[in-house]
């Protein structure tokens, strides 16, 4: 038995809009972190303080639509099997936002500091991917339910987007290396870390798409 062969439509959808709802503050979290690293691109500081605050209180957000949520699901009838399927969609959904809010902190650290162009544009082009995947994820949320063959393309594109996001960091590493030469080494430590936060939150996206092909695949 599967979850949705059990769960109510009321149930069903009272899950699902509690979930949509935790997925916008997500998606407003990665909107404002992508802001962060155009704005330190351009060495904007007032961008970079702006952008920053508005990642902490979405963040901060999400965390509590998560933990209400959480605590919604001990109070109906779920098998935990079902349960655990239910609460690893929305915590990997929330480590995108950690991840998110990560790469945002260590960029704030960086400012005044002004990355290269080479690096920040590709930093740039990493979280706008990541933006991407967030965007299909908030499209998966919607249609999971009816139409889940759609649910499983998006599923494929979010998988897509996370490769292209691998091959921009094998790319980004390069330059990134060749800036250590130069470098103090504080700088390079923070490069190499918003670039490996990006790449974290891509992965929880395609791990986010994995869940939802899962679950699609038991409603076709």
């Amino acid at each position: 038995m599967n979850i949705w062969s059990w769960l109510s439509d009321t149930r069903r959808k009272e899950v699902l809009d509690m979930y949509r709802k935790h997925v916008e503050r997500v998606h407003e979290v990665v909107i404002h972190a992508k802001d962060l690293i155009e704005a330190l691109a351009k060495g904007d500081g007032y961008l970079v303080q702006d952008a920053w605050k508005k990642v902490f209180v979405s963040e901060k957000v999400a965390d509590e639509i998560k933990r209400d949520i959480l605590s919604q699901l001990t109070k109906g009838a779920f098998h935990p099997i079902d349960r655990e399927e239910i609460i690893r969609l929305i915590l990997t959904t929330d480590d995108v936002a950690d991840y998110a809010k990560a790469w945002s902190r260590r960029a704030i650290l960086y400012w005044p500091n002004k990355l290269p162009e080479n690096i920040s544009s590709k930093l740039f082009s990493m979280s706008l991917k990541v933006l991407e995947a967030m965007n299909l994820i908030k499209l998966s949320a919607e249609v999971l339910t009816k139409d889940p063959r759609k649910a499983l393309e998006l599923a494929d594109k979010i998988e897509a987007i996370e490769e292209e996001v691998d091959d921009l960091r094998h790319e980004l590493f390069k330059d990134i290396l060749t800036f250590c030469d130069n470098a103090k080494p504080s700088s390079c430590i923070l490069a190499k870390e918003i670039m490996d936060s990006i790449e974290n939150a891509a992965d929880r996206c395609e791990n986010v798409g994995d869940l939802f092909r899962r679950l699609a695949l038991l409603l076709i």
